[in-house]
Formats: structure tokens, sequence, C-alpha cells
């Protein structure tokens, strides 16, 4: 019996998950690794069941403000903060209370600074017990980004599939 294909919203939530799983695959599926503009981040949000899925791709220039091996003790420190941000995944995301949302899962590898380009990549992995209630989500994340000039979000929902550029300090997308 020939297998069907899989909608879309599986094959982003299954990226989504292999890269918060550690599969290399699915994190290079999600990402094209030639892309690393500064003052840009790129956002993957999927929704499918109670599975709210992040993805989030960040130059360290702006998480940190610089890409290159830390030179002191401040910049050491400041590497120090954001990996452990990035390693718990607390504060990236806000929704609605009412949803009922907990964090499952977070992934997350430091970028090596100082050999040319780094990312920041983190990938979280939430359960909701209302995804009903799910009308939007801050992507609070991109509070703590510096020289952001704007954030790519890529969106998957049962309502369907879109991009939304974010700028000016904005981080609120409705997922109706």
């Amino acid at each position: 019996m020939p297998r069907r294909p899989r909608p879309v919203i599986e094959q982003l939530i299954a990226l989504l998950v292999l890269s918060v799983a550690g599969g290399t695959a699915g994190a290079d599926e999600m990402h094209d690794h030639g892309k690393h503009v500064h003052g840009e981040v790129t956002v993957n949000i999927a929704l499918d069941g109670r599975t709210l899925a992040l993805e989030i791709d960040a130059p360290a220039a702006q998480a940190l403000g610089f890409e290159k091996s830390p030179q002191d003790d401040r910049e050491r420190a400041a590497v120090k903060a954001v990996d452990d941000w990035f390693r718990s995944g607390r504060n990236m995301l806000g929704v609605p209370t009412a949803a009922g949302c907990r964090l499952t899962k977070a992934e997350f590898t430091p970028p090596k600074l100082g050999r040319g380009h780094a990312d920041y990549r983190g990938s979280y992995l939430f359960d909701c017990a209302a995804p009903q209630s799910l009308a939007w989500v801050e992507v609070w994340a991109l509070r703590r980004m510096q020289g952001l000039e704007k954030a790519e979000v890529n969106l998957v929902t049962p309502a369907g599939q879109r991009q939304e550029t974010l700028r000016g300090g904005a981080v609120r997308i409705t997922l109706r």
C-alpha cells in the first residue's frame, strides 16, 4: 500500500522534533546555513495538536552583541548568560495563560565564537493543555536581541502556513 504524503504541518513538526532531539537532518532542513544576516533573526513556530514547537536562529551579533571570541571577563559573562538562557528555554515565548503551555524540551548547542560567523540556534517544545486558547504567541526572545532590524517568522498551524516579518520591537504573532 503506498504511503500517503504527510501534511505540511506534520512535516514541519517532524523537522522541529528532529531538531530538538538532536537529529542533524532536521536541523539542516530547517535552516539555510548559507544565510547569515546581521540584524535579522529567523523564528519557526508550529502548532500540531497539543504540541507547540519553537525554533530560533539568531546571529551571535544579535544575541551577544559580538561574534568574536570573548576577550575579557565582561564578554565571557555575557556568553555564559546567553548560553544559559538559550539552554534553559526560559522566557523565549509567551502565550495566553489559558493555553496551559509548559516547556517539555529545550535543545541548544553553543556557537563556536571567533571562527567567522556564529549563530545561536535553539529548539523548544511545549505541551499545551488547551491549544484552542492559543490565539497568539509572543516571541519574547526578540526583546533580548541587540541591533535587531527584523525577525522573519515562519508559522505552521492547523489554519495554514505563512510567513510574517516583525519589526520595530513587535513580538506578537496571531495564530488564527
